[in-house]
């Protein structure tokens, strides 16, 4: 080992640390318990207030009490009526009469009770019972002590409360970039905020901020909770009526900046109004939420003014002041997302200085794992060959990389194999177009993906031409009527009236690649307004040709820039058509590549087993819609080859028709019915998830059933999943399946072994509960004290656990971050220090401003394989995860999902209902996601 205490190698930074009890030191907080008699009082009130707004989603809203207590003591202060542990916790202790004549004041309020009618001298039941509970004085480090061999089981208010004293420790001045200093103040979610120094666009008037979030969380087989910290860009909206949150700054030097919820429809969002009457009755300075509603009075003012003189609002782009509201996600904005790598740099050095030695980070080491080499990777040269290159770049004016990337396309004798794998002689891409900018584009790909030659190359409409032999044709049909924006009156005589052919038979398979765009209110007919997702074709038209069962693919023809013109390569087209062959099934030789036999000495062979993904995701009912939340799940399953060296195959199942069959039809049959609707009984969410459960304890019999003896293993999202397997949660690792409270145990667990997965293997992405990457250090071999840092990192590495299993992390870097041209943005600065724009008449002279793009930082997918057999190699399944993270099918880089799981999932995000709308007071804007763009080829 090294003088550091580490064995050679390169092991991972990050922004997670044991939460132990020398980091919270002395921190300590006040919680009153509810007891069962107390929880069965407010289960009451909580059942009235249903019947009192009709609505058995409503919740009694105990947020004029949280709202009210906030501002009365200093913040921070959480209630949770949930029956697993109710509790009521603040930082600072709360009076006994101080909490009944709030608890009154909310109870009868929220049942409808006029302020002033309210006798706060005879307070119900439920209050007196809530103030006379004791509070109890904790010190965090009493239940953060870990126990050896045992996952954490630190009590729920932990979790909720333990930031408080940490963000605080946290706040002052921050050093970065040498001699500048950044203020960060607390608020009162347990987070940072650096809102004295906000960042401005370069036309002035709108503003973002930084925004720190600490957050506990646990992972598998780590006897400490660990602590998340990440970081984002929160901007800030110039009006109040249209937000869901503000911030607010409240007076006083020491007081953290409180984040205030705001209710009400969208135009009309405004402080709790009855938290405001009740801080009112209760004689209490309540200035920081006056100033909010007063500002929402005048917003509306002014939209209502707006309205009746046909004109748009103007909201004043000024300083906010002292409220912040907060701009909802994905909107059109001057200030880019994404705060950069070199902030989460001095962030990590930040806190490492504030807690010294008690920042303890967990050991993360790289794996000895290779990555398949992916026809998009540059070619790989040797070192000799690549020295003469540079020679002879040296000596000309050649601007071509020394290693060039390949295509991301398979070879065509890969995707013949495949389609004669699916029963077909033959695959036919029909062309359906309305521009003749978009036909272009579309002949221009498939001519470069087939090393056509485009030189005379026009094809009539209806004429089929040779991709590859006779075995890959294309065929373009001109289908202006059927794609273009409207109502859906006519389409179907209008694909017929096209001549094409887009069934699958004799022989022959059919994928329908379609121009697309979204619509605007010029597309609405002449007067009329309303909902523009109803005049969208690509849902109306996909539904019409999975009846077919014609699989579809859509490329964007138009933006609100207008007809899009690519400037160089097409990247849109040719991920368009790359998830064309998604949508047919098509599996070629790049999956066998990835799965080849691992470096790994296990014996375990996942080159043989089938890998299965399941996508599970709830729909929530829209405003106006009845009946209960629908449970959509769907399925993939890629199968290997009966005989080595063969063609993998893929099977598709959905719920809405539960049976297995290729995933092609499974897809089609799917995009052809509606999603799930609950039958008339209602049912808790306990049991929701239980019959979901269910659905894929039956679906797994089948497949196992289809599958005849191949072993297979299951792939599930872990956020999706916890609520229906108790065997997914970190705190149950190790623990009995006869302790559960879910029905199953884990996918397949009530299976006979012959049928059973051969593992479990989940997936985690969310940002705030992997830890965040920011740098490697390696340490060699060589000289004892001799340490390398790196900035990226893409390759996996093992989580050093405290017992049993690890968790694995593959480190992702952003194609927009990392690829060719990319800027790397926040890769040495911060957003404080971003270079303003230089408009000049000297191209070379010129320069983008830098506030307004996203800046990209590392990301991270957490893989944890539980074995469900013995001779499990749970690093050979982590490695085929991770490789299968990085082949895609349907672009040219990772993505955070695996092939079978990110299949899964395609299949839900393209059906004709999935919800794309955005809400009308904020004109949405796509903007690249982290790694992979969910649905690149379409929005």
């Amino acid at each position: 080992m090294t003088q550091h205490g580490r064995e050679p190698g390169v092991y991972l930074n990050t922004l997670a640390f044991r939460c132990t009890p020398t980091l919270v030191g002395d921190d300590s907080v006040y919680v009153r318990h509810l007891d069962p008699e107390t929880l069965k009082l407010w289960s009451d009130f909580d059942r009235q207030c249903k019947q009192r707004y009709g609505d058995e989603a409503a919740q009694a809203p105990y947020s004029i009490a949280t709202t009210v207590l906030s501002v009365l003591s200093n913040g921070y202060v959480y209630f949770d009526p949930d029956y697993k542990g109710p509790f009521l916790a603040s930082l600072e202790p709360l009076a006994d009469d101080l909490i009944r004549r709030v608890f009154t004041l909310t109870y009868w309020l929220a049942l409808g009770e006029r302020i002033d009618a309210i006798d706060l001298k005879a307070p119900p039941e439920l209050a007196k019972r809530i103030a006379g509970t004791t509070e109890h004085r904790y010190s965090l480090a009493e239940f953060l002590t870990p126990q050896i061999n045992t996952q954490p089981t630190a009590p729920n208010w932990v979790f909720r409360t333990v930031a408080w004293g940490l963000s605080q420790r946290m706040a002052g001045p921050w050093a970065i970039s040498g001699s500048k200093k950044i203020r960060l103040r607390p608020d009162t979610t347990g987070g940072l905020v650096a809102i004295d120094d906000p960042w401005e666009n370069e036309q002035r008037g709108r503003f973002a901020v930084s925004r720190t979030a600490l957050r506990l969380k646990t992972l598998p087989n780590i006897t400490s909770p660990i602590l998340m910290v990440t970081s984002r860009v929160t901007r800030i909206s110039s009006s109040l009526v249209f937000s869901r949150t503000a911030l607010a700054v409240q007076p006083g030097e020491d007081r953290p900046v409180l984040e205030v919820p705001l209710n009400g429809r969208g135009g009309a969002r405004t402080v709790n109004r009855l938290a405001l009457e009740a801080l009112g009755r209760l004689e209490m300075d309540y200035s920081i939420l006056s100033a909010i509603a007063k500002r929402s009075q005048a917003e509306q003012k002014l939209l209502a003014e707006a309205k009746e003189q046909r004109r748009k609002a103007l909201f004043a782009r000024e300083h906010p002041g002292q409220v912040w509201p907060i701009l909802g996600k994905n909107y059109t904005f001057p200030i880019g997302t994404g705060t950069g790598m070199q902030h989460l740099r001095e962030l990590h050095k930040h806190f490492r200085d504030v807690f010294g030695g008690t920042a303890e980070p967990l050991v993360i080491r790289e794996t000895d794992m290779t990555l398949p080499h992916r026809p998009t990777d540059p070619e790989r040269v040797t070192a000799k060959e690549l020295e003469r290159r540079k020679q002879e770049r040296a000596n000309s004016d050649s601007k071509e990389p020394l290693r060039a990337r390949g295509s991301a396309f398979p070879q065509p004798e890969s995707i013949v194999a495949a389609v004669e794998a699916a029963g077909f002689t033959k695959l036919r891409i029909a062309c359906l177009w309305y521009r003749d900018e978009t036909r272009l584009r579309m002949l221009d790909t498939l001519c470069k993906t087939y090393g056509l030659d485009t030189a005379g190359l026009d094809p009539h409409d209806g004429q089929e031409f040779s991709l590859h032999g006779t075995q890959i044709t294309a065929v373009f049909h001109l289908a202006s009527d059927f794609l273009k924006p409207g109502g859906p009156d006519g389409r179907q005589q209008a694909l017929n009236e096209t001549g094409a052919s887009l069934v699958s038979r004799d022989g022959v398979l059919v994928g329908a690649w379609c121009e697309t765009e979204i619509p605007t209110a010029d597309d609405a007919p002449d007067g009329a307004k309303g909902d523009l997702e109803g005049l969208d074709a690509k849902h109306q038209t996909r539904t019409i040709l999975a009846a077919l069962g014609a699989p579809t693919q859509y490329i964007l023809g138009r933006n609100a820039h207008g007809v899009i013109h690519p400037k160089a390569k097409d990247h849109p087209a040719e991920m368009a058509l790359l998830d064309l062959y998604r949508s047919l099934g098509i599996i070629d030789d790049r999956i066998a590549n990835a799965l080849q036999p691992q470096t790994t000495h296990s014996a375990y062979a996942v080159s043989r087993i089938a890998h299965v993904g399941f996508h599970v995701r709830q729909q929530n009912k829209r405003k106006g819609e009845g009946g209960s939340p629908k449970v959509v799940i769907t399925a993939s399953a890629l199968v290997p080859p009966l005989r080595p060296g063969g063609t993998w195959t893929m099977l598709g199942w959905s719920s809405t028709k539960p049976q297995w069959q290729p995933y092609r039809l499974a897809q089609t049959d799917f995009h052809t019915t509606a999603y799930p609707q609950e039958n008339g009984t209602r049912k808790t969410h306990r049991q929701r998830w239980d019959d979901a459960a269910e659905t894929i304890e039956l679906a797994l019999s089948d497949l196992a059933e289809e599958l005849d003896g191949v072993p297979y293993v299951v792939t599930i999202d872990g956020l999706a999943g916890r609520r229906m397997w108790d065997g997914l949660h970190n705190v149950r690792q190790g623990a009995s399946p006869q302790d559960r409270t879910s029905r199953y145990w884990l996918p397949g667990s009530s299976l006979n072994p012959a049928e059973r997965p051969d593992a479990v293997i989940r997936i985690n992405v969310e940002d705030d509960e992997v830890p965040p990457p920011v740098s490697t250090t390696r340490f060699l071999k060589s000289r004892a004290d001799a340490v390398r840092e790196g900035e990226t990192t893409r390759t996996l590495y093992q989580v050093v656990q405290d017992f049993s299993t690890p968790v694995w992390i593959l480190c992702n870097v952003p194609r927009a971050y990392d690829g060719d041209g990319a800027g790397r943005l926040g890769s040495k600065y911060t957003r404080w220090d971003a270079k303003r724009s230089i408009q000049s008449d000297k191209k070379d002279e010129r320069r983008k401003g830098e506030m307004p793009q996203n800046w990209y930082s590392m990301t991270a997918t957490e893989i944890y394989p539980i074995a469900c057999n013995p001779g499990v190699s749970g690093e050979a399944l982590a490695f085929a995860t991770a490789q299968l993270c990085h082949q895609t099918l349907f672009w040219s880089d990772r993505s955070r999902f695996p092939v079978p799981l990110h299949a899964a999932k395609q299949m839900d995000l393209n059906h004709p209902q999935y919800r794309r709308t955005a809400p009308p007071e904020e004109q949405q804007t796509t903007e690249p996601g982290t790694d992979e763009p969910d649905t690149v080829p379409e929005e």
